[in-house]
């Protein structure tokens, strides 16, 4: 009886000290958890302001969907697609025809842009597609008339370029041109960085910067070293390029700034970096609509990182 006695307690501790070693792990888990579920931060949604000839703002996403207003020589609409869209306005007025066959028509330029947090769409007149993602903007035209299509652009926007073997469609960044017949491309150009990256999906898109220039196929992207103007083109997965436009975080042996870059502009937040930081490179994938919490404990799960969020601010530390 006392050997069965002994057995029976080495088993009880054994159970006991298992469950102590669970229920440890449990709450510190639990108690992680909290912190990052108690600080919730909501990913980015469709807003964006729209800046018209005369200086004036509209707020998009407190408009209802319909006619926003009206230029010189369109009208824009809202509709409920997180877009809006400009159609050429009929006139009585007669005017000179250039040669395209279109009239001279008084040029009026309008501004859309995002804030971090933000993405939204806009089809122009000719019907070609923008999306912007956060912190971005396209200058345009209302109306193209004369020989080529000309916008400006800043940020990342991807453009579903309207064909028109007569008229070029050309975008400015950063001392970039992108000229294109109708073809579908990703541009990256934030200010903040030093190069701007173009990906073609489909088409055929010619780069020019600085006195060169290079032909850009479906799968390739060029890049821009602003700081020593250069050129050069490389072979990549463009699909990923656009995961953004698709609703996902794509990460291609990304490092863990280039990352955090992302998750800044898209959740609205600040970064800072603890001073042991290791900088990482991550390889995975993420729907952009989970809340930030969501996304960060991801990258945690490698063991490699950790962060801190303290209100819309958050710690990188090893």
């Amino acid at each position: 009886p006392k050997r069965n006695w002994y057995y029976f307690s080495a088993a009880a501790s054994i159970i006991f000290i298992c469950f102590i070693f669970w229920f440890s792990n449990f709450f510190l888990a639990h108690k992680q958890s909290s912190i990052f579920t108690a600080q919730t931060i909501q990913p980015g949604s469709n807003k964006a302001e729209l800046i018209l000839a005369d200086g004036s703002i509209i707020a998009i996403a407190e408009k209802e969907n319909g006619i926003v207003a009206n230029q010189d020589n369109s009208h824009i609409v809202k509709n409920g697609n997180g877009q809006i869209v400009y159609s050429e306005a009929q006139s009585n007025n007669s005017s000179p025809a250039d040669d395209t066959g279109q009239a001279n028509a008084k040029i009026v330029y309008n501004t859309l842009r995002t804030p971090k947090g933000g993405q939204y769409q806009v089809v122009l007149t000719d019907g070609t597609r923008v999306w912007l993602n956060a912190a971005s903007s396209i200058t345009f035209p209302t109306v193209f008339s004369g020989s080529e299509r000309i916008v400006e652009a800043s940020g990342e926007a991807y453009f579903e370029v309207a064909k028109n073997p007569k008229k070029p469609f050309k975008v400015i960044s950063k001392g970039h041109v992108i000229t294109v017949l109708g073809t579908h491309f990703n541009l990256y150009a934030y200010a903040e960085d030093p190069y701007v990256k173009t990906t073609l999906l489909e088409g055929s898109v010619q780069v020019s910067a600085h006195y060169e220039s290079v032909i850009i196929k479906p799968g390739q992207q060029s890049t821009y070293d602003v700081n020593n103007q250069k050129l050069s083109t490389r072979t990549i997965n463009a699909e990923g390029a656009i995961a953004w436009k698709e609703g996902y975080f794509e990460f291609n042996n990304e490092d863990l700034p280039t990352i955090m870059k992302k998750l800044s502009r898209w959740y609205d937040i600040d970064v800072q970096y603890d001073k042991t930081f290791v900088n990482q490179r991550f390889n995975g994938s993420v729907s952009r609509f989970e809340d930030a919490a969501k996304v960060l404990k991801m990258l945690e799960y490698t063991g490699t990182v950790h962060f801190k969020i303290n209100g819309r601010r958050i710690v990188v530390m090893p």
